[in-house]
Formats: structure tokens, sequence, C-alpha cells
């Protein structure tokens, strides 16, 4: 987001509201190197939306400079992908005739290719959280270097398993506020399903004569880190 904020610069406000803490809301702002995004956090919650709203990864709030709502739910990331930022970008373009600017003149960048080979997940605070991402790295990093079959189901059997386990954990330590709206347990889950959707889906494709298209690897992989740096 903080990029996508970049690009826009004082014409849009991007507003990250956290539901969980503050100590996680000020974890998050570290991490992504937020700056031109306001990051907050609701203190209770009484303090939650009635009758609207979502985590962002299942849509985004848009309103105008006065408060009113332009939409209520954007497209889902966890549904359309990509696609789910062209949809608040169109709206953005059709309501208030705002476009980004070009990377060229805000001299976006990211400070951590997730698509890098090298890349690693920051630690997570438990120990065994901290093994399984190490890894499911190895597992990616292979993918990204060999591009082979076999490789790719070595590191959907890795993803499986440390989903699997990372879900009980975060279940049995009520992380996330399972059964509760504004669940980032229940969307978490959601991710890692879409995730492993698309892994399975792209192994069946393919035969021994086969690579994995570098676009599933790039969208793969990404979404793999990104999901990790949000757990």
């Amino acid at each position: 987001m903080e990029v996508w904020a970049s690009r826009y610069g004082k014409q849009v406000q991007f507003l990250m509201v956290c539901v969980d803490t503050a100590g996680v809301a000020i974890q998050f702002g570290k991490m992504f190197g937020l700056k031109n995004v306001i990051n907050c956090w609701i203190p209770s919650r009484g303090y939650m939306p009635v009758g609207y709203g979502q985590l962002g990864c299942s849509g985004f709030i848009v309103s105008d400079g006065q408060g009113c709502f332009v939409s209520r739910k954007t497209k889902a990331y966890l549904q359309y992908g990509d696609d789910a930022f062209s949809h608040v970008e169109e709206l953005l373009r059709q309501n208030f005739a705002i476009q980004p600017w070009t990377e060229d003149r805000r001299h976006a960048k990211i400070k951590e290719d997730v698509l890098d080979p090298n890349w690693t997940l920051p630690s997570v605070g438990v120990s065994s959280m901290d093994h399984e991402h190490e890894e499911c790295e190895k597992a990616l990093s292979l993918l990204l270097r060999t591009h082979t079959v076999v490789s790719l189901r070595e590191a959907l059997e890795k993803l499986t398993e440390h989903f699997q386990h990372e879900e009980c954990l975060m279940k049995s330590s009520g992380f996330g506020s399972p059964g509760e709206s504004f669940s980032p347990y229940a969307n978490h889950i959601k991710d890692h399903e879409r995730i492993l959707d698309i892994g399975y889906l792209e192994l069946a494709k393919l035969t021994k004569a086969k690579e994995p298209h570098k676009s599933f690897l790039a969208m793969t992989c990404s979404d793999v880190r990104e999901n990790g740096a949000a757990a």
C-alpha cells in the first residue's frame, strides 16, 4: 500500500486501520515503511463500524473529501487478485478524475523485492513458525531458480503442511479473533486457500516436459511471502 500511495501523492489519502492492537499497527508500520499512508488502530470493538466494512484483503472503502461513500466495498483481493487494485484506481478516475503519477515522477521503489530468491521473511516471534517459514523460503527459492514441476510440487507440499499447522496455532491461541466479524484469522485462511488453489491448479496443467509459467511464479511467490509477512 505504501508504494501504491506514493504513486498518488497528495491526491488521495490512504488510511490503514488496524483492528488488532496498537502494537500490531506499529509493527506493520515499521515492517512496510509506511510514510505516505496514515497508520492507525481501533482501540476497542465499540469503535467498529456498524453495517459496513471489511478487512482490506476483502475490499477497500472509498469516500470523497466530505466522507461520503463512493464505495463501501471494492473488489476483494482474495477473489480478484491485482484486479482489485485496478478497480479502486478506476473508481478514483471515474469519480474524481484522479490518475496515479508515473513511477518516474514519484521514484517509488519497493525496498525489498519479494521475488528475489534470497528474500527472507522477518521473524514472527514464534520459533516453530520461523523454522517453517525458512523451510518454505527454501522451497520457494528453489522454485524461482529451477522452474520445474518437481520444485513446484515440493513447494506446494511445504506450503500445505505449514498452512495447516499455522491455522491450528492461530485458532488455539485465539490469534486474529476466530469466529468474529473483521477476523484476520478468517481472511488469513482464505488467503491460504487461494494460494494453494492457484498452485495445485497450475500443477495439474503441467507435464514433465513443461515449466510453471513465469507469471504464475511471480504471483504465487509474491502472495506467499506477503501472506507470511502479515502472519
